[in-house]
């Protein structure tokens, strides 16, 4: 099934939506889980078929800490996705990509978050994420030196 296309009215709501994705996926990039639950509501839900389900931006951050613990990185891309909005509630489906090393070995995950969000007094948040994994390999590419990221603390990008 393909959306309708938007009205002029939802296409801020996408485009923050979207942001709201891309914000995830910095922060989880740059190591900073705390920022990174803050695109969750209060009382959100982060699911999986490989975890219990996490409620509350503290416990996500547990799972998120317990998924990655002796993780050298993670780099976690966001594809291009689909939004749905209807009044303050929208549903997307974003394909994600990540790149990791533990034990000096790389790994790499491909999946999709469905997601549901809600329009809340700071804006939207996730009222719920799916993680639906597709695939998880080990690719022979990730043996490099990790360059240090701390340049990008002078981008104005940069909380």
């Amino acid at each position: 099934m393909i959306l309708a296309q938007p009205t002029p009215e939802q296409v801020p709501d996408i485009i923050a939506i979207t942001h709201l994705a891309a914000a995830y996926a910095d922060a989880i990039c740059r190591d900073d889980i705390d920022e990174a639950v803050l695109v969750y509501a209060e009382d959100g839900i982060l699911r999986s078929p490989t975890t219990a389900d996490s409620v509350g931006r503290r416990a996500i951050a547990d799972t998120i800490r317990t998924a990655t613990a002796g993780m050298d990185f993670v780099f976690q891309t966001v594809h291009q996705g689909l939004v749905r909005v209807e009044g303050d509630q929208a549903w997307a489906r974003f394909p994600i990509t990540e790149w990791g090393r533990r034990d000096d070995k790389g790994v790499q995950f491909l999946g999709m978050y469905e997601d549901h969000a809600i329009r809340t007094a700071q804006g939207w948040r996730f009222a719920s994420r799916y993680l639906a994994p597709r695939t998880l390999g080990r690719p022979a590419s990730f043996t490099g030196r990790i360059i240090d990221l701390g340049v990008l603390s002078d981008s104005p990008l940069s909380p």
